[in-house]
């Protein structure tokens, strides 16, 4: 369903270009391979500060957020988006720093 996976990609790779403001050389990506499995994954990284493990917990819990002005309904649509499409979001951190959001079909 475009209409609805498409506010979430878009959401994924605003939070990354976000998460990049402060860094010297931001750098975001979007990459689409197929797993184990024959899914689609589709994965957003960026080299920000990363998702503290705390926060990592809570960041597909409605309403929470750490941005100010944040309303803190973007992750938890992308996860009831992707559930309802037989799918999972899940949140991982790069080696090299940063965060990775992958959404699995």
């Amino acid at each position: 369903d475009r209409d609805l996976l498409e506010p979430v990609l878009l959401n994924l790779l605003r939070n990354a270009w976000q998460a990049t403001a402060l860094v010297e050389r931001p750098h975001v990506s979007l990459a689409a391979r197929l797993n184990r499995r024959d899914n689609l994954v589709l994965e957003v990284s960026d080299n920000g500060p990363g998702v503290p493990e705390d926060v990592a917990k809570k960041v597909f819990v409605p309403f929470f957020t750490t941005k100010e002005g944040g309303s803190g309904v973007g992750l938890a649509l992308a996860r009831q988006v992707m559930i309802a499409h037989g799918g999972f979001v899940r949140l991982g951190s790069n080696a090299s720093g940063g965060a990775t959001f992958s959404l699995t079909f």
